[in-house]
């Protein structure tokens, strides 16, 4: 089930109290509202009746699609820098609920759904996207960095090269900042570069490497070169 609690939130405009409808747990099965408006953008945002202006809240949930073989523990942006921690919370989380620990008739369903990590919502409703599309997530990283690679364009630090949409056989990424969500930069492939990656042995090396942990984003081998 999808679990939400009444929880006074310090509105960011004016300091005013605001009853927010905070969530804890999504089961998208149950729930197919939920997971459109984290694709639309609509979720967890909510209007000031003093000042007008509207917020949103960090995600910080668990999130499950049964259908799509979905589980991800959702983080704020602001914990990327602990992101083995949190992949590690996320790990027995999901191992007690639906791995190893957890009893037989939920590990049977636990047996088609991947577990995952994110931070911030817009790499969360990416992982949505992906799942929508019937792509695989590993394959998407590695085609970012292919079109890294290929178009010589450096990492940014203070942006992600997400997947925004997927239309006309075509793949449409961007640069998007992790605090405000804009994109600064687009560019598109066709989706038959999926199938070409996955057919390329060359890219064994990094697909086993971000299949190694939960947090299956470019943005964890880019840390992990930077602290190098």
């Amino acid at each position: 089930m999808s679990v939400f609690r009444t929880t006074p939130i310090g509105c960011p405009g004016c300091g005013a109290a605001i009853a927010f409808e905070l969530v804890h747990s999504v089961n998208a099965d149950r729930r197919p509202d939920l997971r459109e408006s984290v694709l639309d953008g609509s979720f967890q945002r909510q209007t000031c009746a003093g000042c007008g202006l509207e917020s949103r809240v960090e995600p910080e949930f668990n999130y499950m699609n049964q259908g799509r073989g979905q589980w991800i523990g959702a983080w704020p942006g602001s914990a990327l820098k602990d992101w083995e921690a949190r992949a590690a919370q996320a790990r027995e989380a999901f191992d007690e609920g639906f791995g190893p620990n957890s009893p037989p008739g939920a590990r049977e369903l636990g047996l088609a759904m991947k577990c995952r990590v994110t931070f911030g919502w817009a790499a969360l409703r990416e992982k949505l996207l992906i799942a929508a599309e019937g792509l695989d997530d590993v394959t998407v990283e590695i085609a970012k960095l292919a079109l890294i690679r290929d178009s010589r364009m450096p990492p940014l630090a203070t942006a992600a090269l997400r997947l925004l949409a997927v239309q006309d056989g075509k793949l449409f990424f961007g640069w998007q900042d992790d605090g405000t969500e804009q994109v600064t930069e687009y560019l598109n492939v066709s989706r038959t570069l999926i199938d070409e990656l996955e057919a390329d042995e060359d890219w064994q090396p990094q697909r086993e490497q971000l299949a190694a942990s939960p947090f299956v984003d470019v943005q964890r081998l880019f840390m992990a070169t930077a602290a190098a």
